[in-house]
């Protein structure tokens, strides 16, 4: 066993370094264990070949020169047919051996072990250059297990062509949060391989499934788990969240309290939550009245009517048109509703949809329709809230939360002024971006941080260290072309300066094109 004096020495001086040091540290540290798991992968997989060749020379040890005779192929071939393993006898296969050497060097379960042996055959054969950024430090070990996940189902000759357009878009990107990511790598295969994108729906399809076990950990409690598709776990989580915000605000339960206790109303048919607000809950002196006591003579008939009771309280049942609506976003083009094309679609919070099942779920939606290019209002300019329009285009030009690495979504975030509106910022989509609650109070109150919008729409962070970080390195731009803004508005003197002399020109191309026509036709009468 080596000894870890070194590297406890080399962790006692980072004692000694400043914050801006110990950044360093940490991106340095982040580098060198990509690099370590580029290898561990490789690793793993090597040794799968070398316990695969093991196994064949014992089988040709076994077998001899008996399994080429046809008498013997022809009863190794019934014993197949009839469900069994002719080879069982051999004990395990190269793969099994392999498992359980990888599992135990790494102390892993043998799924997590097979799952590093098969990524470790993809990094070499199948994904090298991508599996190169995740050497290189470009990339972790996650980031490069959710290529491998995403791409199962796509053919080789697409394999090879994702292989470098995925490579290329991780290396000319800075580092993006997992939600961008994983949207980049599924547009990628969406465009250049959508049957892959059919195929994994209709896994997904067959693979739904929901699981309650009791909990390893804490006696008394259980886990729910489970996979569905990403719509109908979208209209789950609505719902829950709709259920959970309906009741009074005075209700001592915490948000994650009530959603769980929503999940189990749902189970027991019930359409809302009960409030357990004071108002509310009975009082428990009432508990101590016996019936018996209540002098019948005095009850007022008018006094049953709950909604008379004098409470002062308005419950709205869950059918109310008042009631919170469980609500879900759909960012997707027009022209795929259309059928124009088959662009995919992102499901706030969920990740990328196809474009048959956006277009399925848009059918009864309540629509909004972002444009652009459309100059706002200067009263809505002058305004600190942006209307709900502005705010859905700026949420739609993102894919999250705009802060380095945040993946929390971007319909439920808010909308951050890049210049503040008290320091002359202007309600401007150049100047709004979405920022998660947790992110915008860092950003506003903590000292040091500085957000920079460049005129591209990108969005900078300085960190106190002085560290600059690109917080949306792949955004809804780069997913939806219909929602790219330009620099300037149309109304800019210099943009229409330009257009105007781009339409001279093209009008005098076609005015040109058809007087070479009328010449034509005219020096060739018909017949030709």
């Amino acid at each position: 066993m080596q000894s870890s004096a070194p590297a406890l020495a080399q962790m006692a001086d980072d004692e000694q370094h400043s914050a801006t040091e110990l950044v360093e540290v940490l991106h340095h540290t982040t580098a060198v264990r990509a690099a370590a798991d580029y290898r561990m992968l490789q690793a793993a997989s090597l040794i799968h070949d070398e316990r695969e060749q093991d196994h064949l020379v014992r089988l040709a040890a076994e077998l001899g020169e008996q399994s080429t005779s046809l008498a013997n192929l022809e009863r190794l071939a019934q014993r197949a047919a009839a469900g069994d393993n002719p080879r069982a006898r051999f004990g395990p296969t190269g793969l099994e051996a392999a498992i359980a050497e990888v599992g135990a060097a790494l102390t892993v379960p043998p799924a997590r072990a097979r799952e590093f042996i098969e990524a470790g055959s993809v990094l070499r054969h199948q994904l090298p250059f991508v599996g190169a950024t995740l050497g290189t430090g470009r990339i972790d070990l996650h980031r490069f297990l959710a290529v491998v996940r995403r791409t199962a189902l796509c053919t080789p000759e697409k394999l090879d062509l994702l292989d470098k357009i995925i490579a290329a878009d991780i290396e000319t990107r800075e580092p993006m949060s997992m939600t961008r990511f994983l949207a980049m790598i599924d547009k990628h295969i969406a465009t250049h391989d959508p049957a892959a994108t059919r195929r994994r729906r209709e896994l997904v399809d067959s693979d739904r499934n929901i699981s309650v076990r009791p909990d390893r950990h804490t006696p008394g409690q259980s886990r729910i788990g489970g996979s569905l598709p990403a719509e109908h776990a979208a209209a789950i989580d609505a719902r829950l969240t709709a259920m959970a915000v309906g009741v009074h605000g005075d209700d001592p339960r915490t948000a994650a309290q009530r959603r769980a206790d929503a999940l189990v109303a749902l189970a027991n048919g019930a359409g809302a939550l009960d409030c357990r607000c004071e108002t509310c809950t009975p009082s428990p002196d009432g508990a101590d009245i016996d019936p018996a006591d209540v002098d019948s003579t005095d009850v007022d008939s008018t006094d049953s009517d709950p909604a008379d009771s004098g409470t002062g309280v308005d419950v709205v049942p869950a059918d109310s048109p008042c009631a919170p609506r469980a609500t879900f976003h759909i960012v997707v083009n027009l022209s795929s509703l259309l059928g124009l094309d088959d662009d995919p679609a992102f499901l706030d919070g969920q990740g990328i949809l196809d474009a048959d099942t956006a277009r399925r779920l848009v059918a009864e939606a309540r629509r909004r329709y972002v444009r652009p290019d459309v100059v706002a209002e200067p009263q809505s300019i002058d305004r600190y809230a942006p209307s709900k329009k502005l705010a859905d285009q700026v949420r739609s030009g993102e894919l999250c939360c705009s802060f380095p690495g945040c993946n929390n979504s971007a319909f439920h975030a808010d909308v951050d002024h890049d210049i503040p509106f008290a320091q002359g910022g202007r309600t401007d989509p150049r100047n709004l971006k979405p920022l998660c609650r947790f992110h915008h109070r860092i950003k506003t109150f903590a000292a040091g941080w500085r957000d920079y919008h460049d005129p591209l729409g990108e969005v900078f962070f300085q960190s106190p260290t002085g560290h600059t970080y690109l917080g949306n390195a792949f955004t809804g731009h780069d997913l939806f072309a219909s929602v790219t803004r330009t620099t300037r508005p149309p109304d800019d003197p210099a943009r229409q300066r330009i257009d105007t002399l781009r339409t001279r020109r093209a009008t005098s191309i076609k005015r040109a094109d058809k007087r070479a026509m009328d010449r034509w036709n005219a020096e060739n009468p018909p017949p030709f």
